[in-house]
């Protein structure tokens, strides 16, 4: 039983080490950890917006903004909150009016 517990272990790290950027800190967020989050946002930005259209936009947007400023995420907060900010930034831009495209 020890030996599945352990193989189960290296199994996840092997995984988990295979999706890193071998540049980047285990800690530090890369472009397949954005996707992650993609299904959570599209809900978020569905219940700000009202429409399931234009939250897809204003997740593509999201996931655009973010990646461009991935080098700038220092891990302060977590990435989740990171790309929230973005989207209540880009959903508001939109019921502005205009949606800044």
């Amino acid at each position: 039983m020890g030996d599945a517990t352990t193989t189960t272990t290296s199994a996840e790290d092997a995984g988990a080490g295979a999706r890193r950027s071998p540049s980047r800190p285990s800690g530090h967020a890369g472009p397949d950890r954005l996707e992650e989050h993609r299904r959570e946002l599209t809900g978020y930005c569905y219940r700000l917006l009202g429409s399931a259209a234009d939250a897809e936009d204003a997740v593509q947007l999201t996931m655009l903004r973010a990646w461009k400023g991935l080098a700038r995420f220092d891990g302060r907060s977590s990435l989740r909150t990171w790309l929230y900010r973005i989207a209540t930034n880009v959903c508001f831009d939109e019921l502005a009016g205009g949606g800044g495209r």
